[in-house]
C-alpha cells in the first residue's frame, strides 16, 4: 500500500516545478538603446566672442600717444618703426588718423608704409577722411607692390565698393599678391560686375601649375586684321610681358576661392564658370548698371 504524500510536499512541489523545467520562461523584452543618447556632462558650445567695439580715445590720451610715436620713430631701425606705427594705430583718434595717413603717403620705407595702411584699419569712425587720399594709390604704377597690395585689402576691409574698377584693373597686376588680394575683396563683395574679367585671367591661367597663350576678345568695331591685333595687343599687355609668363599658384588659388563665394558653389574649371556666367547674364547686366 502506497503512502499518501503530505499535502505541504505536494504544494511545494507545485510552486517549484516550473524552475526545474528543462526551458526557462522566456524574459520580458529589453527597451531598445536610445539612437543618440545625450552626451554626458558636455558643456554647451561656447558663443563667439563680440566684435571689437571701437572707442575713441580722448584728447589727451592721444597726445600722449603721438608724444611716444614721435620719440619711437625717430630711429632708422626697421622693426622700432613698426612696432610704433602697431602700438600708435591701437589708439583711436582723428589726429591719430592723420599722422597714419602721413606716414602712408609719404615715408620712404614701404614697410612702413604698408603697415602704416594696415593700421587705418583701426580708424573706423575716421575712414571718411582719408579714405579719398587712400584711393588714388590704386592707380599708382610706380608704388611698391607691399605697399598696394595693402591699400586693396583695405579698400575691401571699408567695403568701398565705388572703387570696385580700380581693384578689377588690378587683375592685370605683375605681382602676385596684389592680384589674390583683388580676387579675395572682389570675392568677399560678391563683385557680379567682375565676373567678366575673373573669367577672363582664368582662361590665362586655367590651373595652379600653368598659364597658357590664348587670346582675349576684343571688339574694336574695326574690320579684318585691325580687330585681331587689337586684340593681340590687349592679351600682349595683360598677360605677355615675361614677368607674366608663369604659372601663378597664388593667384588661381584666390581666383577659385573668389568664385566659390561669388556663385556659392565650388568650381575647379573656367568652362563651369562661363556656363554660370551664361545663366546668370541678366543679374550681371543688372549689377553692371548699379552705381554705387
Amino acid at each position: 500500500m502506497r503512502r499518501a504524500v503530505p499535502l505541504a510536499l505536494a504544494v511545494l512541489a507545485l510552486i517549484l516545478s516550473p524552475a526545474l523545467a528543462d526551458d526557462p520562461p522566456a524574459k520580458p523584452p529589453e527597451a531598445p538603446p536610445a539612437e543618440n543618447p545625450p552626451p554626458a556632462n558636455e558643456p554647451p558650445p561656447a558663443k563667439a566672442p563680440p566684435p571689437e567695439e571701437i572707442k575713441p580715445a580722448t584728447d589727451a590720451q592721444a597726445k600722449h600717444e603721438l608724444e611716444v610715436f614721435k620719440r619711437d620713430f625717430a630711429t632708422e631701425d626697421i622693426d622700432f618703426l613698426l612696432e610704433a606705427v602697431v602700438r600708435l594705430s591701437k589708439c583711436v583718434h582723428e589726429n591719430v588718423t592723420k599722422e597714419l595717413l602721413n606716414a602712408a603717403l609719404k615715408h620712404p620705407d614701404p614697410h612702413v608704409r604698408a603697415e602704416a595702411i594696415r593700421g587705418l584699419k583701426r580708424q573706423k569712425p575716421y575712414v571718411k577722411s582719408f579714405m579719398p587720399k587712400l584711393l588714388p594709390l590704386l592707380k599708382d604704377e610706380d608704388l611698391d607692390a607691399k605697399v598696394l597690395a595693402q591699400v586693396v585689402l583695405t579698400v575691401g576691409f571699408y567695403g568701398w565698393r565705388p572703387a570696385w574698377e580700380e581693384v578689377c584693373d588690378l587683375l592685370a597686376h605683375d605681382d602676385d599678391t596684389v592680384v589674390a588680394n583683388c580676387f579675395f575683396v572682389l570675392g568677399e563683395w560678391r563683385e557680379l560686375r567682375a565676373c567678366d574679367l575673373i573669367l577672363e585671367f582664368w582662361s590665362a591661367y586655367p590651373s595652379e601649375g600653368s598659364w597658357s597663350t590664348g587670346s582675349v576678345r576684343v571688339d574694336t568695331g574695326a574690320a579684318g586684321n585691325e580687330d585681331a591685333n587689337a586684340a593681340k595687343a590687349k592679351w600682349m599687355a595683360k598677360y605677355g610681358s615675361k614677368g607674366k609668363q608663369r604659372a601663378r599658384a597664388e593667384c588661381v588659388k584666390a581666383l577659385k576661392e573668389a568664385v566659390h563665394k561669388i556663385t556659392e558653389t565650388a568650381m575647379e574649371e573656367s568652362a563651369e564658370f562661363k556656363r554660370w556666367i551664361d545663366e546668370h547674364e541678366a543679374d550681371i547686366k543688372a549689377a553692371k548698371r548699379r552705381r554705387d
